[in-house]
């Protein structure tokens, strides 16, 4: 009896263990297009940057048009931080949240705090959910 019972138990045991595979697969990453959903300026919602995107790409370049025009220029990630290089307007941006899909940043200029609720962009000719 003893065994049957040690044997369900451990039954149960590898049946709750969750398998990952699952789970997302691969990692978040920096790297893509990332398009503005939200705004806001010392917690105040602003559309001062409506059209906002970001493109990170692998060897460090970027390009952005947070000044409102295309402008191409470099990155440094480091941690939770991304410093720009070469753009209009160089910024240091903290990330607060970031998922495959969401990027949340924070940035400071001129004493104000800016908060970007960003979402990757999906490729032309992929579904959503693929």
């Amino acid at each position: 009896m003893r065994i049957f019972l040690s044997l369900c138990f451990l039954s149960l045991l590898f049946v709750s263990c969750e398998d990952e595979s699952g789970a997302v697969s691969k990692k978040a990453t920096i790297q893509g297009r990332w398009e503005l959903v939200e705004a806001r300026k010392n917690n105040i919602v602003t559309g001062v940057v409506q059209g906002l995107y970001f493109e990170f790409w692998p060897n460090d370049s970027l390009a952005t048009n947070l000044m409102g025009n295309d402008s191409p220029g470099t990155y440094l990630k480091t941690g939770d931080e991304i410093v720009t290089e070469g753009v209009k307007l160089p910024l240091t941006f903290s990330i607060q949240g970031m998922t495959d899909s969401t990027l949340d940043l924070r940035s400071k200029f001129r004493g104000f705090q800016f908060d970007f609720q960003m979402e990757r962009a999906v490729p032309e000719g992929q579904d959503v959910e693929s």
